[in-house]
């Protein structure tokens, strides 16, 4: 290990100190965004899956607002839903800026209902009141001197020794190959990317996961980084509006007839359940499976029309059997695999295992207040997928080919919009989404979802508003409510209710749930918030350890309660503290319960070229199943939202070093103990001990 990680340092070192030579010590402006709801809506959508997810995508175009900040006065309803602000606070701007004329100056926020200095603050870095400069008209000359270069690498490495990791001879490796990884421990991260005013962008992301090969030996298969992603995207306000080559994203109404990407669910936000996303985006992330590969265009044949052709053409990962006859052996898919993992001779046997295209289009139209669409396309896989039969997949999609249509709509009508989308899938599936959200009151905003999604539909880019993992199997309903009810005091809450027509996996039977959320936030100055959060949510699910072929699915019944403080202490000095605990009950089994304690020390003062972040929490919970999760600073493009469970405390420090404008460092040390626990984590990344330590070291540089 230390092998490893010694050369990494002495490069850094050595780039570290010719940057500081070439370009001075200056202080730069902070990367801070409107986190509370960010934050709360990863944590949220990282408790929904235990497959660790690249969320870069989800914030990357926010991020590019820093340096091409957005004109709050011309700005869209989909930059602002960027910005998170939610449905009330981007009406109640809109209305103002109608009113009153265009805002001049970031103060003027402050006269607006919903819009307290804190929020203010947090937003200054991607706003501005100006025009657009003339140097933004895309020209060779511009494109050299205003265009933006950035260059980022990251290491990261769990310190700890794993099974996958430890030393083997070769006779036992011979008997048991995938017995440990191919590769090293360590992951390792760089892109590139190009950006002109959010106009022109192109670059490439690389990475390789812990345990893939990278170095070059004489039993490797594969030399240098296990995944590669390029794009170049244009976004123009004339005839050509989208142009995107090589890996980019679709988004069309809902998100259920296509939705290629990541998308954020339920939150504390509790309105912001509307989708308003670009139709064409690059992909920039680093999630193996979830993007398009070919080209897609948006052309304007009309005015306010908008014509989307796409087409994809790429190897994905799967499982692949094979059935012997008398005359040939034939090849089927037997599962598509989304983790990106290729470390065992297993793992590497499914990567780019399969072809999988997909052409089609979406057509927009807005006429006044309403907004239609109409979106079409077909898929079609290299071989055919036969899941493995189970009556809980019984109506899942089998075969070769999927053809996929749907109608979106939404009609603005001054305070109060309606919207919806009905999809179908070429096996007779449906699926229906209908929605809505008024701003009856400058101090209230509501919202109202119903989704029935059939048993039978099918997609393989389906993402709407949902409680379960896909949109099929699902009939709901969910509410939400945001009440400004002071100046400093607000009120969000939701309540949504579920019901699953068709046996699931652990689900020997239909069943329904519910879920509801308040939360009460108090903001007595503006450096200083208060929240108060309850959530309960009951589902039914097989009781663990039933022996029978079927089991009668019980009622599962979490409880949490959080307690979260963010001050500003002094003018360099900020404090988070959070109690958080969760009580789980089912009945047949003992109540279990778990607590969550943490305390945030950051330290940022603006005029130097440094910051801190540092946590401590302690933890308790009876088992994995009570397990809280908390989102953690990181660095830049990177997600930290562990899962804490059993009983032990977690500690992480991290640094980030401003060399000029140009190159920064970061660098974050975690460690998690265990009191009650000799080994962590399970089969090849399993650690003999009770500590798991964690190193990341990242430099950017900015041209």
């Amino acid at each position: 290990m230390k092998a490893l990680i010694r050369p990494v340092f002495v490069q850094i070192f050595i780039l570290l100190l010719a940057a500081h030579t070439l370009f001075g010590q200056e202080p730069v402006k902070p990367e801070s965004v409107n986190t509370t709801q960010l934050e709360d809506k990863i944590e949220q959508l990282s408790g929904q899956t235990d497959t660790e997810l690249d969320y870069s995508e989800l914030v990357d175009e926010l991020l590019q607002y820093i340096h091409q900040p957005v004109n709050v006065n011309q700005a869209s309803e989909r930059e602002l839903r960027q910005l998170q602000l939610n449905d009330l606070q981007i009406s109640n701007l809109t209305n103002y800026i109608q009113k009153f004329g265009e805002l001049t100056s970031i103060y003027e926020l402050n006269l607006i209902e919903g819009f307290d200095s804190v929020l203010v603050s947090s937003l200054a870095p991607f706003i501005t009141f100006r025009l657009q400069p003339a140097g933004a008209k895309p020209t060779l000359s511009n494109l050299a001197r205003y265009g933006r270069h950035q260059i980022l690498t990251r290491y990261q490495q769990v310190l700890e020794e794993q099974s996958g990791f430890a030393p083997v001879s070769d006779s036992a490796l011979q008997l048991k190959p995938n017995s440990r990884y191919l590769g090293g421990p360590e992951k390792l991260y760089l892109r590139y990317g190009y950006s002109f005013y959010n106009k022109i962008r192109f670059g490439i992301t690389m990475e390789k996961d812990p345990g893939e090969p990278f170095w070059p030996s004489a039993d490797s298969l594969k030399k240098g980084f296990d995944f590669y992603s390029a794009h170049f995207f244009y976004s123009g306000d004339k005839f050509l509006k989208h142009l995107a080559v090589g890996d980019y994203h679709l988004a069309f109404g809902q998100g259920l007839t296509m939705y290629s990407s990541l998308a954020f669910g339920k939150s504390a936000g509790a309105i912001t359940t509307r989708r308003i996303a670009q139709q064409v985006r690059p992909n920039t992330g680093a999630n193996e499976n979830l993007f398009m590969r070919g080209a897609a265009v948006t052309i304007t044949p009309l005015k306010n029309t908008d014509l989307t052709v796409f087409y994809s053409d790429k190897k994905v990962d799967a499982g692949i059997g094979a059935t012997d006859s008398l005359t040939a052996e034939t090849l089927f898919i037997s599962s598509l695999q989304e983790t990106g993992y290729h470390r065992t001779p297993n793992e590497l046997r499914g990567k780019n295992a399969i072809q999988q295209t997909v052409y089609g289009g979406n057509l927009q139209t807005r006429i006044k207040m309403f907004r239609l669409g109409a979106t079409a396309y077909h898929t079609e896989l290299g071989a055919d997928l036969e899941r493995r039969e189970a009556l809980y997949n019984k109506f899942d999609f089998s075969g070769k080919s999927l053809n996929n249509f749907g109608f979106d709509f939404a009609a603005i009508l001054r305070s109060l919009t309606l919207f919806g989308e009905v999809s179908g899938s070429g096996n007779g599936g449906k699926a229906m989404l209908v929605g809505a959200t008024a701003t009856p009151d400058p101090h209230l905003a509501i919202s109202a979802i119903y989704r029935n999604y059939g048993k039978d539909y099918q997609s393989f880019f389906s993402n709407a508003f949902a409680e379960g993992s896909r949109n099929a199997n699902e009939k709901g309903l969910y509410l939400g409510l945001f009440a400004q009810l002071h100046r400093r005091w607000s009120l969000s809450a939701y309540a949504d209710h579920f019901r699953f027509g068709w046996l699931r996996y652990r689900v020997d039977a239909p069943s329904r749930g519910s879920e509801y959320l308040a939360q009460l936030s108090y903001t007595p100055a503006r450096y200083a918030e208060i929240y108060f959060r309850y959530r309960y949510q009951q589902k039914q699910i097989n009781p663990s350890g039933g022996s029978g072929y079927t089991d009668y699915p019980e009622a599962e019944t979490r409880e949490n309660f959080r307690l979260h403080l963010s001050l500003k202490a002094t003018r360099t000095i900020t404090l988070k503290s959070r109690i958080e605990t969760t009580r789980w009950h089912m009945p047949g089994f003992d109540r279990r319960k778990g607590y969550l304690v943490y305390q945030d020390f950051i330290y940022n003062k603006p005029e130097k070229p440094w910051l801190l972040n540092a946590r401590y929490a302690l933890f308790d919970t009876d088992t994995y199943n009570e397990r809280l999760y908390a989102y953690e600073s990181d660095v830049l493009y990177a997600f930290s939202i562990p899962a804490y469970y059993y009983k032990g405390s977690r500690f992480y420090l991290m640094g980030k070093y401003s060399f000029g404008r140009r190159l920064d460092l970061w660098i974050r040390y975690s460690l998690t103990y265990y009191a009650n626990k000799t080994t962590i984590g399970s089969g090849l990344d399993q650690i003999n001990g009770n500590s798991k330590s964690d190193v990341k070291v990242q430099i950017r540089l900015r041209l």
